[in-house]
């Protein structure tokens, strides 16, 4: 039996200003971003992790440092659970999004299955290469930190929960809160979603992010 705890990266100045990020708006963590970092190492201090693997992105790598420290484990760049590529909506604020795209942006926000995002990737294709990842990583039988971005823990916990992939806007993901997913033979059970007790205060407002 092990355990896979999935972590949505800290706050990042982008997440602040409601930037859209995908893969080539890189921005590092905020302040508050690095204290949530920070915060999951006493998240992880009594927890038994044998690999950590990140998104190649910057502020994936910058919220799993801490933890690696910890514990004398190298971050491992994993190409497979990298932000959707968002195409032109990358480096754009929400409200310029709206503004330009609007019914993509309507389509967004409740039909993600059917969005091809403007010379980006349809999110069908972001799911199949975080689902065949999973697929694979699964079958490890070790415990791993993954720290990854919010679309790819929608994916894999609606992946679990059998939830059409139009319905992963119904739970919250907060930047540095932990999900944890119990895999026996394979078979994986939602131990927690969305753990934030070792924020305490370090919660952000999510409506100013760009999602």
């Amino acid at each position: 039996m092990a355990k896979i705890y999935l972590v949505r990266h800290g706050e990042s100045v982008a997440n602040t200003k409601g930037i859209y990020q995908g893969q080539t708006y890189d921005t590092p963590l905020s302040v508050m971003g690095k204290k949530q970092a920070k915060a999951l190492t006493n998240y992880f201090k009594d927890k038994e992790i044998n690999m950590i693997l990140t998104s190649p992105l910057l502020r994936t790598k910058e919220t799993a440092l801490e933890v690696a420290e910890l514990k004398h484990l190298e971050v491992i760049d994993t190409p497979e659970i990298i932000e959707t590529n968002h195409g032109k909506w990358e480096g754009l604020e929400k409200k310029v999004i709206l503004n330009k795209w609007p019914n993509v942006y309507e389509l967004w926000l409740n039909k993600p299955s059917e969005v091809r995002f403007p010379e980006g990737e349809t999110f069908l294709k972001t799911r199949k290469r975080v689902i065949g990842w999973w697929d694979c990583i699964i079958k490890k039988n070790t415990n791993l930190l993954v720290v990854t971005h919010d679309n790819v823990i929608r994916i894999i916990v609606a992946e679990i929960l059998g939830l059409n992939l139009d319905n992963i806007w119904k739970f919250q993901l907060n930047p540095a809160a932990v999900t944890i997913v119990e895999v026996k033979d394979r078979d994986c059970h939602l131990l927690a979603l969305d753990e934030k007790s070792h924020l305490e205060k370090l919660l952000v407002n999510l409506g100013n992010h760009a999602l």
